[in-house]
């Protein structure tokens, strides 16, 4: 048995929603204050490039619970729900023994669709804001608590909707002890300004109070006496008890946690509350050259299709979502302090893993654009990504490319938990050797904890949607360490870009002579990636 599983650590995950890679201390923001996010990266490890797996909440985050491309999760782009039948990282947990708990936004459902359709079965998305009673344009009034055994989470403290709208257990919280207090979420995208709600009644605070409370019941229920257990004693899976053998080991005094503590923040519209948006008030922002004028070299012809990126916003306007943007960064850094805090309080600090990312980014402006979905460029593509693990690195920066498919893999190696498919397949594979795993992310344990280097150093980065002047659009990105290809579909347009001589995506490599060869091997690379990412059927039992 391996000392991973014999120790059995607890998960911490941070996640944010819509925040730029580059908007942390510890990245190099010349601004930005993210003390406690920075420390994460100073007792642990910085991933510089971490992509995500699709520049929207849904897709992006059906890949965080899953491990797979959104080709394989059917998870395309939002509005579409992730099937329950898909084993998720919380449930997987949950079946080897781990309690699991999510406090915050999930977004693994649709939220949208203001009318409940004749027949239909409300108990199915208690995701839609439409089924709770809040006080806004919905008022369904069928959920007053998010209902438990969701996704593998045995409970949860919900929060649906960002920044101007909320619902879920946290409103449902705020109505009863601060009625009226709602009416601070007010806020526009057209006028970027702070929230008139109060900070301790704000959902980023409401997120950190729960995610603490459940701490500080993990950590008396700790207190209880420990006890070797047979483990077919404890409520795993038959698959995965196989796994970890029938004879005794040494459980910690009560099951290991794995807690998703995830801020709606800091999405559009872009509006903080006054505490942080005063700390910013003053600062002087600088707009990027390629916020400010559009480079010739890089215009996307599919962008264009679509009306996007064709001119640059107001600058006056953009500078006050920057600075609204910096403002939510750093009331969510202020709250994971808080949680931190806890954890060592508890006296758990030292056996829990502490990860910190986002779904995807935001592109404020770069290129023309803001927000996020489909265009080519990192600012929504890159995400933050740090990660502390007990007796890991500390220090440690990571220039080599991960991405958010390696998530999944990560945590259940440090669980020393199998996913159930690789054990499926083991079965099945009888004599024919060893089956591909399940899972196509990269467990990046070794660069955690001995400084390894990631083995894949590549990303892929995708979506698919229906976009105004197309039936469908798709996007597909390979991004390595040294370059970025781009691909879209119907028009079948490239954009190659060099990232290492070329940081901002100013120039379009994908038309130059000189760039054929280069251009044909990434092009060969990325259908490897996307025939490698595919799901083969693995668990034939016999060659016919």
């Amino acid at each position: 048995m391996t000392e991973t599983v014999r120790d059995r650590p607890n998960v911490l995950l941070f996640c944010t929603d819509e925040q730029r890679a580059d908007y942390l201390g510890c990245m190099g923001h010349p601004w930005l204050h993210t003390p406690h996010i920075d420390r994460i990266a100073a007792e642990g490890t910085l991933f510089r490039n971490c992509f995500c797996s699709s520049p929207v909440c849904m897709a992006a985050r059906a890949t965080m619970f899953t491990g797979l491309t959104n080709r394989a999760s059917g998870v395309y782009s939002n509005g579409v729900p992730l099937n329950p039948r898909i084993p998720t990282l919380p449930g997987i947990l949950a079946e080897a023994g781990y309690r699991t708990h999510s406090v915050g936004k999930l977004h693994l459902q649709p939220w949208g669709g203001r009318t409940i359709a004749e027949g239909e079965d409300t108990r199915i998305n208690p995701e839609r804001r439409i089924y709770w009673k809040w006080p806004g344009h919905w008022e369904g009034g069928i959920y007053t608590k998010a209902p438990d055994d969701y996704y593998g989470f045995q409970t949860q403290d919900s929060v649906g909707g960002h920044v101007n709208y909320a619902y879920g257990d946290y409103v449902t919280w705020l109505e009863a002890h601060h009625p009226g207090a709602y009416a601070g979420y007010r806020c526009s995208l057209e006028h970027p300004a702070p929230l008139a709600i109060d900070p301790e009644l704000h959902y980023n605070h409401w997120i950190a109070d729960r995610a603490i409370a459940f701490l500080r019941r993990h950590a008396q229920e700790s207190a209880q006496p420990s006890a070797v257990r047979n483990a077919s004693a404890v409520p795993h899976s038959a698959l995965v008890r196989r796994s970890l053998g029938e004879g005794g080991f040494r459980m910690p005094h009560s099951k290991p946690f794995f807690l998703w503590c995830s801020f709606p923040d800091p999405h559009a519209p872009f509006a903080a509350v006054r505490k942080w948006s005063d700390f910013y008030k003053d600062v002087d922002i600088e707009l990027p050259r390629h916020a400010l004028e559009l480079s010739p070299h890089n215009r996307s012809e599919t962008m264009q299709r679509m009306g996007k990126g064709g001119k640059v916003f107001d600058p006056a306007w953009l500078c006050e979502c920057i600075r609204q943007t910096a403002a939510m960064v750093s009331h969510v850094d202020e709250q994971v302090g808080r949680v931190w805090k806890a954890l060592e309080d508890t006296g758990l600090a030292d056996n829990t893993v502490v990860m910190f990312i986002s779904d995807h980014g935001d592109q404020l402006g770069e290129h023309g654009l803001c927000y996020k979905i489909d265009y080519p460029f990192d600012g929504h593509m890159r995400v933050p990504f740090v990660a502390r693990i007990p007796g890991g690195r500390r220090g440690q920066v990571v220039d080599d490319i991960v991405s958010q498919l390696d998530l999944v893999p990560t945590v259940l190696h440090m669980a020393g938990v199998p996913h159930p498919d690789d054990l499926r397949r083991a079965e099945t594979c009888g004599e024919e050797g060893k089956p591909p795993p399940a899972l196509p992310g990269e467990a990046l344990t070794s660069v955690l904890r001995d400084g390894a280097q990631p083995g894949r150093r590549n990303a892929l980065v995708e979506h698919d949607t229906i976009r105004g002047a197309f039936e469908t659009v798709h996007m597909r990105t390979l991004v390595t360490n040294n370059y970025k290809l781009v691909f879209y579909a119907p028009l079948g347009e490239t954009l190659l870009f060099d990232r290492r001589n070329d940081p901002h995506e100013l120039t379009n490599l994908a038309g130059r002579p000189e760039c054929r060869d280069l251009l044909n091997d990434l092009l060969r690379q990325l259908l490897a990636e996307l025939a490698r990412t595919e799901m083969p059927a693995h668990d034939r039992r016999t060659g016919a």
